[in-house]
């Protein structure tokens, strides 16, 4: 399926070079500029200069800077949806989060990503309701109406797999950006405990490697830098920076009935990530569209999505 979109060009993000033609940019540079406050390059210079004193300190400052939550405003529209719903609160370590549910039968779960929230759900929900499902939604830690200012990936892992343990079995997940690596981890993790028939995986990186170098080159960390970070990783997490890796958790779930949705320019998951993905894992179904960007609003990828949820 291509579904084609407008999308906003690179001179309303950065300004005109002096001859007045679009400076040349690229995805990391769009990236930053449409997800980040103007000052994050300094962030960057600070990580780069500690590390030059000392290394370990660099590495966990990347680490953190990595982990701090840009947190939205919760608009009016997306707080009327949430106490529409049934909220629970949850606790797991030193985080607290809210999960939001609607409607009765089989249980769907929904994760956002990085700089979303729950809310982001809400056409999905009254979809999944009107069909004849149960929506949970999460509010990840630091994220939403959940509190806190700071999630890593790990801790994201956890906490979906606090969620993930609650049931038995799942209908379905579905999941967005980091939420889908979180998922996914959390799910095989689980695997012995809990059975989930079907995901569904919307502009995900295929590895969390891949997503940590994105995100700290927006910050501008050097390559010195993240090349140590990459080797700290085991002592931050407990685990090689390998083990959060999308493809094998995949493939160790079965493999599972799973829809990729991804669009071929997002500018924050390059679309080599959706090959490796499609290139890994042949029963994998795609939805490619053009121009919808990171977060797929489209009335035709959401009938997709919910025709294959609930057939």
């Amino acid at each position: 399926m291509k579904t084609t979109s407008t999308s906003l060009s690179t001179h309303q993000l950065l300004p005109a070079t002096e001859s007045g033609s679009a400076p040349v940019i690229n995805e990391t540079q769009l990236m930053a500029a449409r997800f980040f406050p103007p000052y994050i390059h300094r962030v960057g210079q600070v990580i780069n200069t500690v590390h030059q004193v000392h290394s370990k300190a660099g590495c966990r400052l990347t680490m953190g800077a990595l982990s701090v939550a840009v947190r939205r405003p919760v608009r009016a529209a997306d707080r009327a949806f949430y106490e529409s719903g049934q909220r629970q609160e949850h606790r797991c370590g030193k985080h607290r989060f809210y999960t939001y549910t609607f409607g009765q039968g089989p249980a769907v779960l929904l994760l956002h990503g990085w700089c979303s929230n729950g809310a982001r759900w809400a056409p999905y929900v009254q979809e999944l309701c009107r069909a004849g499902y149960q929506a949970v939604v999460m509010d990840a830690p630091s994220h939403g109406q959940s509190p806190g200012r700071f999630l890593s990936v790990p801790d994201y892992i956890r906490c979906a797999g606090q969620l993930i343990r609650s049931r038995a079995h799942w209908h379905a997940v579905l999941a967005h950006s980091m939420g889908s690596l979180a998922g996914v981890i959390s799910a095989s993790e689980q695997a012995r405990e809990v059975r989930i028939g079907k995901f569904v995986l919307m502009s995900t990186f295929s590895n969390c490697d891949a997503l940590m170098s994105k995100f700290a080159r927006c910050l501008g960390v050097s390559e010195t830098v993240l090349s140590d970070t990459r080797a700290w990783i085991p002592k931050y997490t407990g685990k090689p920076l390998s083990y959060f890796c999308l493809i094998e958790h995949l493939q160790q779930l079965g493999p599972p009935n799973t829809l990729l949705v991804a669009d071929e320019k997002d500018i924050v998951v390059p679309h080599q990530e959706t090959k490796a993905i499609l290139n890994a894992l042949p029963h994998v179904k795609p939805i490619i569209t053009s121009g919808l960007g990171h977060n797929l609003r489209c009335d035709t990828v959401r009938r997709q999505v919910l025709n294959f949820i609930t057939p």
